[in-house]
């Protein structure tokens, strides 16, 4: 018997990065920074909830699900220019985003 509806499955976020983009896996309810701190990445945060505004990026390409509404954090410029909260974004397709990580990130052999 088949089901009308589809399971979530897991998106592919990249993060251009210079010489070479991250690639990294999120899972289906995780949200970009949880899965992209799962993956050793070092991503800019503090608060985890969205208040602080640390683990802003720039969605390039793809489409998220916002938790909340993000323009009591970001200013309208941020908000015009496709930025997001990493925090309280789940994927709802494969992404690509600007951010500036904190360190060196780990450098993903996945190319």
């Amino acid at each position: 018997m088949f089901s009308l509806f589809k399971a979530p499955e897991a998106r592919t976020a990249t993060i251009i990065a210079g010489s070479h983009d991250i690639e990294f896996t999120v899972e289906p309810g995780m949200t970009l920074l949880n899965a992209a701190l799962a993956s050793g990445i070092d991503w800019p945060h503090k608060c985890k909830v969205g208040s602080c505004g640390t683990c802003r990026c720039q969605v390039v390409s793809g489409a998220i699900k916002p938790y909340m509404d993000f323009s009591y954090v970001l200013t309208p410029g941020q908000l015009n220019n496709g930025y997001a909260l990493a925090c309280q974004s789940e994927l709802k397709s494969d992404i690509t985003v600007r951010v500036k990580l904190r360190h060196k990130e780990r450098q993903n052999e996945q190319s």
